[in-house]
């Protein structure tokens, strides 16, 4: 062999190398395929997703290398015999049916994720009608057992076909459920039934738009310039912690093309509005989550910023409450709180009698918690409401 020859079969080998060590480095890539007639197919490693197959695919799947099919479609869904057709051409079939996003319970969830995580020794095809179904247990197991970032896994969902809202808000609080912190002795509360009206399931929504969304409120009148001094960046991802009504989230959202927005409330009946605001605005990037009274239910460094606004004095668990802050915020991610100055002989008596504690007090639980004071950020229009810029630990 000359020198030349040698030379290049050496660098072949060493761009193989690296080549196979890319591959293996992380998560496989998720990529759009065909397969004969078979709609919305996708593949990501020895896994292939997809809407239903058409019989005469199934040799095609086959020939592919996959083994084992995974239908989520009931019987009645087929006017054909899947079971039959699939063992005709020698694959394994397992069902794992279900219709509606109410009876894609946790159980389902986790068998299913089960099957996945066999997928490297088993090559599979998970299937439904559309994709859609595929889309939304897809984005469990891609979070979960894949550890993607939920935004990174949201956008493949829909790329494979996730187009239900009920079943995205579904796969997102079975996410959650999953990554939130273990249990630990349950804090005193600080405030008790401060919350108790945003929790009542007949909250009129209407009666909070007309008292949020109104110019005679400070944080409402001046939100542009509260957020101009965000600073965010266009792959920001935000969680609005204490969303309500959403103008702030809805505004982010907008901004934020590239970037990720979770609307987080305690309050079931502002969660449900926040839903269908983002549908009906198409704020693809706006996803709306039920929080806790001392959780965000976020997974742990899916935020670049933590926004709190007239929300942190109804943190009836602050301590908790700002523990699943600091979880979900990636090093180095920023805490900004804004909230009413109480002070005793100035401050008018709502403050006075609704905000338990006034900024230094709030500034110490906030440092406690693992968090530091990177400024207070003068904003023009808040006379009666501060804003402070926090860093994580």
């Amino acid at each position: 062999m000359n020198h030349y020859l040698r030379m290049w079969t050496i660098c072949a080998l060493f761009l193989l190398a690296v080549d196979s060590a890319s591959a293996t480095d992380g998560p496989a890539r998720l990529k759009k395929t065909m397969l004969g007639e078979t709609r919305n197919v996708h593949q990501c490693g020895k896994l292939s997703l997809a809407g239903q197959p058409q019989r005469g695919d199934l040799a095609r799947i086959k020939a592919r290398g996959i083994q084992r099919i995974v239908t989520l479609r009931q019987a009645t869904e087929l006017d054909w015999d899947q079971a039959a057709a699939v063992k005709e051409v020698g694959l394994e079939l397992i069902k794992v049916p279900f219709r509606a996003p109410h009876t894609l319970t946790d159980d389902v969830f986790d068998k299913i994720r089960k099957l996945l995580r066999e997928t490297a020794t088993t090559p599979t095809l998970l299937h439904c009608g559309s994709a859609d179904r595929v889309g939304a247990v897809w984005l469990a197991f891609r979070v979960l057992d894949q550890k993607v970032p939920l935004p990174t896994a949201l956008v493949e969902a829909r790329q494979i076909g996730l187009a239900t809202m009920a079943y995205e808000r579904r796969a997102t609080a079975y996410v959650v459920s999953r990554t939130d912190a273990p249990s630990t002795p349950r804090e005193q509360s600080v405030r008790p039934g401060i919350n108790k009206g945003f929790l009542d399931p007949n909250l009129d929504v209407q009666a909070w738009l007309a008292r949020f969304e109104v110019e005679s409120r400070e944080v409402y009148k001046h939100r542009q310039a509260v957020l101009a001094a965000l600073n965010l960046e266009p792959t920001t991802r935000v969680a609005d912690v204490g969303a309500g009504t959403g103008f702030f989230a809805a505004t982010m959202s907008a901004q934020l093309p590239a970037g990720w927005v979770y609307a987080v409330d305690i309050a079931p009946r502002f969660v449900a509005h926040l839903s269908t605001l983002a549908s009906r605005a198409k704020h693809h990037n706006l996803t709306p989550i039920l929080g806790g009274e001392n959780t965000i239910r976020l997974p742990p460094a899916s935020i670049d910023l933590a926004f709190v606004c007239d929300t942190y004095h109804h943190f009836e668990f602050p301590a908790a409450t700002l523990a699943s802050i600091h979880r979900a915020l990636r090093p180095q991610g920023t805490l900004v709180v804004i909230d009413f100055e109480r002070i005793p002989g100035k401050s008018r008596p709502f403050v006075i009698n609704h905000v338990r504690a006034g900024k230094s007090t709030f500034r110490a639980e906030i440092e406690a918690a693992g968090f530091v004071l990177a400024e207070e950020v003068q904003v023009a229009g808040l006379k009666e409401n501060y804003f402070l810029r926090f860093i994580r630990r």
